[in-house]
């Protein structure tokens, strides 16, 4: 369905020109509290120095029995008074000093207030509302207060008055609220205006969000099948254009025999058998699952991951729920029984058509082997002999102590120092030769046995970091792994309440296949660098999705990709790119590692080009010992 221009105005417009207009009008209020804020800081400052000037004449001209010498002599009183007279100025109402008596009441040595209804004389008690008074005394210097409780005065200054280190009285000086009213007076016509242009704004948006939910109910209306009220074929392809088949199971639901249905029954009987088989699908499916009639009587079921519940159970609960039910048309009892097709990984298809044909192919094996069967398929097949068989070698290398890891360094560019050592994963063969891990981790990414290597290296990291103080390391991490719940759950426990060592840990992510669901990426990143993980994106500019990987995700180093760093001193393109990399990543606030460094010209132009850290075989092999 196209959008109108006036459906575009509504829906799109408003609500800009309204967040911009409530943007600017909280940004007003911020502008005018600055404004407060920058007065009030100038107005103090000033008046701090006068007092603080003040306090040291008195301090160099006479000693600590200053308040007894005023006390003894009242008459000086007046010459005091006039001096500090000088210091009011106008935005300040009352300027006075306080003294504690023997009882460590606070009284009036003298006031500068020229007004005799409001001026206080030497020894008049002071009714101390606020702590800045005691914590001018204790603490040797000047406090501030906002007197909320007044409505003349606006700010309190308490300075004290320090003579061979010891406070012998605190000046006090009360700013007036007039300076403050003029500014409210000035500003507070200008902030109604956005105030009330917010105000119109809103409400207009209010309008076109109720003709946006209107335009909504009919374009769901235009999704959905009306005879089952399940989604239509049509909603498959705006599913897919907001949303990643990474997470859902496909299935390919069809009910066995459904012509002898219309045939015997008439087609009334096979509408209310649709009904009856959707509404009984939809009870046994979640609110997340998306159920969609594909044609006739073929259903596409998208079932979401999130719960960790495996696809042949869904199918499974499916079967048997339609199998048990009985539906009654005219008084004929029908029932009924259903195939499913089921295609576990649709995200690993080129395309939804492709998707749709294996989850078909499979549908079809489940009829041609009887009907009422759930089939899956299964791509791995080919390799499950393989995959024992590593199991097998894996855990008898991890019974002998054979797994270890190797460490390389990775220096600073300009020290040239070891910033850093990465972690390399070895597995040792009987005979002492090593097997590097893409020869063995393949196979065994989606078993029990994965989960316990990694287990083994984040041990081996703590120890070494226990061992080795001060000491960084890098450990390499599949982007499925950060999204494996198993994988996070097992660095949580490892590094519970051990956030010093995790803080010593970067996690290197390496992309092996496109990611499209940022969000999800996201959250895991997020939950690594609250454990305290520094987060890099290695092998970066031979991925995917590097750059949106910069820009969506919360990332704090890159590391160049080796086959742009090899020959990088004789090739122009790859120079010109590492170049970019570098002024782009460092634009984003990151660090940058060029890794596979392999001779002393590489080394050279790559620190000629900005990089923090530098990797390779030049610089160090990895060894098992550091």
């Amino acid at each position: 369905m196209k959008f109108s221009r006036s459906f575009v105005i509504l829906a799109v417009i408003i609500p800009l020109v309204t967040i911009a207009s409530m943007v600017i009008y909280f940004e007003f209020i911020e502008a005018k509290d600055s404004v407060f804020r920058v007065i009030k800081e100038h107005l103090i400052k000033q008046k701090i120095y006068t007092l603080q000037k003040y306090s040291q004449y008195i301090a160099s001209t006479y000693d600590k029995n200053f308040v007894q010498m005023i006390l003894k002599n009242p008459d000086v009183v007046s010459k005091f008074e006039q001096e500090m007279a000088l210091l009011q100025g106008k935005d300040v109402q009352y300027l006075y000093m306080l003294y504690k008596d023997k009882d460590k009441k606070y009284r009036y040595l003298f006031d500068a207030t020229t007004d005799p209804d409001e001026k206080a004389y030497i020894n008049q008690k002071f009714d101390v509302e606020s702590e800045i008074w005691d914590k001018a005394y204790q603490t040797k210097r000047y406090q501030i207060t906002r007197q909320n409780s007044l409505d003349t005065l606006w700010v309190t200054i308490a300075y004290p008055i320090v003579i061979d280190n010891e406070v012998i009285a605190v000046m006090g000086a009360d700013f007036t609220y007039d300076v403050y009213s003029r500014i409210v007076d000035i500003l507070t016509p200008i902030e109604n205006i956005f105030l009330y242009i917010s105000f119109f704004m809103v409400i207009m948006l209010f309008l076109a969000y109720i003709l946006v939910y209107m335009y909504y109910k009919i374009r769901k209306k235009a999704f959905i099948d009306p005879l089952t009220k399940v989604y239509n074929r049509q909603y498959l392809s705006e599913f897919l254009e907001r949303t990643s088949l990474q997470n859902y199971y496909l299935m390919m639901i069809d009910l066995d025999n459904f012509k002898r249905v219309n045939d015997n029954y008439g087609h009334d009987a096979g509408d209310e058998v649709l009904i009856a088989v959707a509404k009984i699908i939809k009870s046994n499916i979640r609110n997340e699952d998306i159920l969609i009639r594909f044609g006739g009587e073929e259903f596409i079921l998208l079932v979401d991951k999130k719960d960790r519940e495996d696809s042949i159970t869904v199918a499974e609960r499916i079967r048997k729920a339609v199998m048990d039910l009985e539906i009654y048309s005219n008084a004929n009892r029908i029932k009924m029984t259903l195939s499913i097709g089921v295609n576990p990984a649709p995200y690993n298809a080129k395309d939804i058509e492709e998707a749709i044909k294996i989850a078909d192919e499979q549908l079809y094996i489940a009829k041609a082997s009887g009907r009422n069967r759930v089939e899956i398929y299964d791509e791995k097949r080919k390799y499950e002999s393989e995959a024992s068989s590593r199991i097998s070698d894996i855990r008898l290398a991890i019974d002998n102590d054979r797994i270890k890891c190797a460490f390389q360094p990775i220096y600073h560019a300009s020290t040239e120092k070891i910033t850093k050592y990465e972690m390399l994963l070895r597995m040792m063969d009987k005979d002492g030769k090593v097997i590097p891990p893409n020869s063995f981790l393949p196979s065994i990414r989606h078993t029990q046995v994965y989960i316990l290597l990694t287990a083994i290296v984040l041990n081996k990291a703590i120890d070494t970091l226990r061992k080795k103080e001060g000491v960084h390391l890098s450990i390499n991490l599949d982007i499925q792994d950060i999204l494996n719940d198993d994988i996070l759950r097992l660095l949580e426990k490892t590094f519970y309440g051990q956030k010093a060592l995790a803080e010593r840990i970067t996690v290197e992510i390496l992309e092996h296949e496109e990611i499209t669901d940022f969000e999800t990426i996201a959250k895991s990143i997020s939950k690594l660098k609250d454990l305290g993980f520094f987060i890099a994106l290695d092998d970066f500019g031979s991925g995917y999705a590097n750059f949106r990987y910069m820009i969506n995700l919360d990332i704090d180093i890159l590391k160049i990709d080796g086959s742009i760093v090899k020959n990088v001193d004789t090739d122009r393109v790859a120079y010109n790119i590492i170049k970019a990399i570098v002024e782009f990543g460092k634009s984003m606030n990151m660090k940058i590692i060029a890794e596979q460094v392999e001779t002393k010209t590489e080394c050279e132009t790559i620190k000629s080009l900005g990089v923090d850290c530098l990797q390779g075989y030049y610089l160090g092999r990895p060894e098992f010992e550091m």
